[in-house]
């Protein structure tokens, strides 16, 4: 694996893949969620933490472990007390998304 301290995907790119609809969470994101004893629908919830990322939440660029080709960044945005470890992957045009408390 292969990481870096600039992102392989730009924000911008990101959110527009959010405002486009084209985004969709792993099932490690709903395990993520639920161990956060979170109740609300999970997808609106995460599109709202991306849509407000900031350049100072990127953490690192690192490459997926099945393919060396596939650049996830990795988030760490605080919401509300709690910070958490959020990974994006722009995986055929669609967000992926997964995340964890820090």
């Amino acid at each position: 694996m292969m990481e870096k301290g600039t992102p392989y995907t730009r924000l911008h790119i990101i959110k527009q893949k959010v405002r486009e609809g084209k985004v969709r969470a792993k099932a490690s994101a709903y395990e993520g969620a639920e161990e956060l004893g979170f109740t609300q629908p999970l997808l609106p919830w995460l599109c709202d933490i991306i849509l407000m990322l900031r350049p100072c939440d990127f953490y690192k660029s690192m490459t997926a472990l099945h393919d060396h080709t596939l650049w996830h960044e990795v988030y760490r945005p605080i919401c509300g007390r709690q910070k958490i470890y959020m990974k994006l992957i722009v995986q055929e045009g669609v967000l992926v998304v997964s995340f964890k408390e820090l």
